[in-house]
């Protein structure tokens, strides 16, 4: 790039020393006497003068004093310079103007730098990126959907599976057909089949389930008729403890997670059930007393029902989202299904009952 400035540093020479007579008296020798101050804006009056008067004011309000006309002449050498540079020329042999046809090709030409360097940008966050890792519910293959078809198929009867002491047979499979509420059978078989993939899988929560049974006998009848019932496992050495429970026609899931002291109640249409929860506390200090021989420390223990998970959206899927809390919790993964999944869960739920396999 080339360009001619001698002009231009000798008329900023010329304004350096006309500025450094202005406040010091002379070129070579210090002003004796204290420059001024502008005590309003803090600063010599000097600058306070130049800054706030320009050549048009200077010439409608001529000054009297020689400092005045120093000021105007500054000024006007300003001027000088910057029309100056306003008509420099530069050269660069390089250079070539670029001609557009329209205005999308003027836009197009100057942000594609910039729109390919997004786009690169964005291929490589997209190779970086970490996978979602939240579990959507899988639909049935067509090979399973034709097993679950089967299975639905009416006027069958007899047993469709049995485990330890659950058992299914085809009038309780078909209570997963879709609206239908789902009856203790398919409850507790699907929560034995949770509690067996716990036993035999490695890196998931340690799992004990209780019947369907166990709530209502614990509140009607208290501790001692259900004391027996937990005598061949240790729950406190459990991570954790699921309880469905049927409470006038509707399923809701209890939960008694010993790692994080806490107790909880998943309810699909959000109720609160303080009462429910102060019953999981009591049952702990009880079992801990008979098993343990000492007291329940519940220091630090809470009670929660939390709301912030997938609703219903009729009155007959609360036992399907009962299951499939448990079936999250039990691999600690979060909810991901709603109840526009509902239909999908049944069927699963139904081949995992024929297969006796989660």
């Amino acid at each position: 790039m080339i360009a001619s400035t001698s002009l231009i540093d000798f008329d900023l020479l010329h304004i350096h020393k006309k500025m450094k007579k202005d406040v010091h008296g002379t070129d070579d020798q210090p002003q004796t006497q204290p420059l001024k101050k502008d005590t309003k804006n803090n600063r010599p009056a000097f600058y306070t003068r130049f800054l706030t008067t320009s050549p048009k004011e200077a010439q409608q309000k001529p000054s009297t004093n020689d400092s005045s006309n120093s000021n105007k002449k500054l000024q006007d050498d300003i001027d000088s310079i910057l029309l100056k540079l306003k008509r420099l020329k530069v050269v660069d042999p390089s250079y070539e103007p670029l001609e557009f046809d329209d205005d999308k090709t003027r836009l197009d030409t100057l942000t594609k730098p910039f729109v390919t360097k997004d786009a690169e940008r964005e291929k490589r966050y997209e190779a970086t990126a970490i996978a979602d890792t939240a579990e959507a519910v899988q639909p049935l293959t067509d090979q399973e959907n034709s097993i679950v078809d089967q299975l639905f198929r009416k006027g069958q009867s007899g047993q469709v599976a049995q485990i330890k002491n659950a058992i299914v047979e085809f009038k309780d499979i078909h209570r997963l057909y879709p609206e239908t509420w789902l009856n203790d059978e398919i409850i507790n078989f699907y929560f034995e089949l949770l509690s067996e993939r716990a036993a035999k899988a490695q890196g998931i929560p340690s799992v004990h389930c209780f019947s369907t049974f166990f709530f209502s006998t614990l509140q009607d009848q208290g501790y001692a008729k259900i004391r027996r019932w937990t005598k061949r496992v240790d729950i406190f050495a459990k991570d954790l403890l699921f309880i469905p429970i049927n409470q006038s026609y509707h399923w809701v899931l209890g939960v008694i997670d010993m790692k994080n002291k806490k107790v909880l109640v998943y309810d699909s249409l959000g109720g609160d059930h303080d009462r429910m929860l102060s019953v999981f506390l009591d049952y702990l200090k009880q079992e801990h007393l008979d098993k343990k021989k000492t007291p329940f420390d519940s220091t630090g223990w809470v009670m929660v029902a939390p709301k912030d998970i997938p609703r219903q959206g009729n009155m007959s899927d609360c036992g399907a989202f009962t299951c499939t809390f448990a079936e999250r919790l039990s691999r600690q993964q979060p909810f991901t299904f709603s109840q526009d999944d509902m239909v999908t869960i049944r069927r699963r739920i139904a081949l995992n009952i024929y297969k006796k396999e989660l």
